[in-house]
């Protein structure tokens, strides 16, 4: 009886809010609760995210009248979390890029001149965006990602590869560096990569889907060789059957991917873009706390740190936006909060000044051939 009535009174406080005083119709909290699927466990719950929703409109048009067009900021499926949620539950905690010895970077070489635009998204070297939910596994995306494009480069056919065997099987860590793969609580592409060449290969999404960001989420438990003095607690309950032992088969690998080593892209952004069009979509890191709301445009934000990195994602473009006095150069980069996020799950960031450090840890897989 309890649970009917809150479903009432919840169902009373959504329909209310669908109105103004006047009875038209308003782009209410409820109507974009429901765009969104929300679905709240109590009456409480509902009135303390429509006041987060509230203040967050408020922010946005903030946002909107202080970049003038040049960025669009929107409600989208996070304007119900504050900026400290939105840190903790879809970010990873926000730490200094690693300092790659100087054998590690590719040699570009000199660069004459690059193309007004590049984009791998329309050549077919890149796979369809993915949702991680609300669990900082965006570094194993952006690892796959560039493995993604690293296959397909070398004319293999477009495969969407296995995010979640990196999530639950991969605890590389680098004592020197005091870094280490945490599954849900983040991580970092140089030592996924690693991770693949030491396990032999990847499954395909379609064999190890994706589940730890669900909105009915697996329970995999700490993946092997996880470290508590690097990663934090790990996770409080979890399912043995869930778990890497339990679903991984070096079988379903993708026959013939191997990854044998790692690079380090030069933080020139010619230079990096140019190894982009040679090499394909590079895996980076940057500060993205104030992407939360971003709709479309060019991101440059006043206040972003360039050394204090919190989301792993993927660059796979880049070209210039044209005022009437001025140009925008940016970065065409694919995200991991789902296809309505963003401008179809991507986002442009400004290029050439190191914009929230999306130039320190720009990093490649190398194939076997």
């Amino acid at each position: 009886m309890y649970f009917r009535t809150q479903a009432f009174l919840l169902l009373v406080f959504l329909c209310l809010h669908c109105y103004g005083a006047t009875g038209q119709k308003t782009e209410s909290f409820s109507h974009w609760a429901r765009e969104h699927g929300k679905v709240y466990k109590s009456l409480q719950d509902a009135i303390l995210r429509e006041k987060v929703y509230q203040q967050n409109l408020l922010e946005i048009e903030q946002l909107n009248q202080k970049y003038r067009g040049r960025t669009e900021f929107t409600a989208n499926q996070f304007a119900d979390l504050t900026p400290e949620e939105f840190q903790e539950k879809v970010l990873m905690p926000r730490r200094p890029g690693v300092d790659f010895p100087q054998d590690r970077y590719l040699d570009i070489g000199p660069v004459d001149s690059l193309p007004d635009s590049f984009d791998w998204t329309t050549q077919g070297k890149v796979t369809s965006v993915k949702d991680q939910g609300s669990v900082g596994t965006c570094w194993a995306f952006s690892t796959v990602g560039n493995i993604e494009g690293q296959w397909v480069m070398q004319g293999k056919p477009l495969t969407n590869l296995s995010v979640e065997q990196l999530v639950e099987c991969d605890g590389t860590m680098d004592p020197e560096q005091k870094r280490a793969d945490c599954g849900v609580f983040g991580g970092w592409p140089y030592l996924a990569y690693q991770y693949v060449e030491r396990a032999g290969g990847l499954e395909t999404w379609t064999n190890y889907s994706y589940c730890s960001g669900n909105k009915d989420p697996c329970f995999p438990c700490k993946p092997p060789g996880y470290n508590k003095t690097y990663c934090g607690p790990s996770v409080p309950y979890c399912l043995k059957n869930e778990s890497c032992a339990a679903k991984i088969n070096p079988q379903r690998f993708v026959p013939g991917l191997k990854v044998t080593d790692w690079k380090a892209i030069s933080q020139n952004e010619t230079e990096m873009a140019a190894a982009l069009m040679k090499y394909g979509p590079l895996s980076v890191a940057l500060d993205a706390s104030r992407l939360q709301f971003y709709r479309r445009g060019v991101y440059d934000p006043f206040d972003c740190s360039k050394t204090a990195l919190d989301h792993a994602v993927l660059v796979v473009g880049f070209g210039s936006e044209k005022e009437i006095f001025k140009t925008h150069p940016y970065w065409k980069v694919k995200n991991s909060w789902g296809a309505k996020w963003g401008e179809e799950g991507y986002f442009n960031i400004q290029r050439g000044a190191g914009m929230c450090g999306i130039n320190t840890q720009v990093t490649t897989a190398q194939l076997a051939t």
